[in-house]
């Protein structure tokens, strides 16, 4: 029987080799990064990691693309991304490490620890006068898949009032969300902006979801509001944001993700105290965090034992909704 081509594009290391080899060499002959030809790109029928868009115009017998990514911006907007090729993602390996991202940030703005970070360079011992607490928060979550599932999940601890926002939903209680006081569709984000104490954005990147937090939007949220984003930089204004910011509405705004990355040195955002900025690291994957790294290898071995076994893949990226 001949031997199905996988190519993969995404570093690892011999440990994850020697797995893949082991669990499929009978079926599949492997071709690992930093080894991979012109030949193996137009031979593989399927490829895991992330070519560029002149490799996939070359891979003629690509049937199936894994991703390391849960991100699929690059692949949806591709004028020219091959027909009857499916594209998979590893949604599911990146939600537990982006949820403590999130709650340690909130908790770092509502505590005043950058205050206290200062303060101990100075050798200076000032104590805050006032602090806050997640409990009891109404909190809105722009999204409502792995990411969004995960912070809802633990942000039930503090007892909060979690309220979802999908593009598509039934109002009110959701059944299938159990993460979710409430879940409903974008029709109601106006109305839920209003209320919320805190508002996470994790929304992927659509035609639909840029701007969508402009500042009308912006400005009608509580003014001791806090903001997060850690899905795509597109979905917040970054100039409607500056103006909210400098009209002196918002607690807080902790920012993950920009509308242009690296975010410019000449930014105004930089120098704004209320503001947590960091480079894209919410969800670190290789080289940032092991558990991370191996469960995305174990979404990619699932999927690739499916496949042999003509079972329908998992994250099944749906190209015309751009996730």
């Amino acid at each position: 029987m001949k031997k199905i081509q996988v190519l993969i594009k995404q570093q690892c290391d011999a440990e994850i080799r020697n797995q893949f080899v082991t669990k499929f060499g009978a079926q599949c002959e492997f071709t690992f990064q930093g080894k991979e030809t012109e030949d193996a790109i137009v031979a593989a029928e399927v490829m895991i990691g992330e070519p560029g868009e002149s490799e996939l115009q070359k891979a003629e017998n690509l049937r199936w693309l894994q991703l390391t990514w849960a991100g699929v911006d690059k692949y949806t907007k591709m004028k020219a991304f091959p027909t009857g090729v499916t594209l998979t993602n590893a949604s599911g390996a990146f939600g537990k490490i982006i949820s403590e991202y999130v709650i340690g940030n909130i908790i770092t703005l509502y505590r005043g620890l950058p205050n206290y970070w200062k303060n101990k360079q100075k050798h200076l011992w000032v104590q805050n006068k006032s602090s806050e607490t997640i409990y009891g928060k109404n909190i809105l979550i722009l999204g409502t898949g792995d990411i969004g599932r995960n912070i809802a999940h633990r942000m039930k601890a503090f007892e909060t009032h979690v309220t979802g926002i999908k593009k598509t939903a039934v109002p009110g209680h959701s059944q299938q969300m159990k993460e979710f006081d409430e879940v409903y569709d974008l029709t109601a984000l106006d109305q839920q902006l209003q209320k919320a104490d805190i508002v996470i954005g994790c929304l992927p990147g659509t035609p639909e979801t840029k701007g969508l937090l402009n500042y009308e939007r912006l400005h009608s949220m509580k003014k001791a509001a806090i903001l997060v984003n850690v899905g795509r930089g597109s979905l917040i204004q970054t100039e409607a944001l500056l103006k909210v910011l400098e009209e002196g509405h918002l607690k807080g705004v902790i920012l993950d993700v920009f509308e242009t990355e690296p975010l410019p040195e000449t930014s105004l955002l930089w120098n704004m105290e209320n503001v947590l900025i960091t480079p894209h690291i919410a969800g670190p994957s290789f080289g940032g965090n092991a558990e991370v790294q191996d469960m995305i290898w174990n979404i990619c071995m699932e999927n690739l034992e499916r496949y042999l076994n003509g079972k329908e893949l998992k994250n099944i990226v749906r190209l015309k909704d751009g996730y």
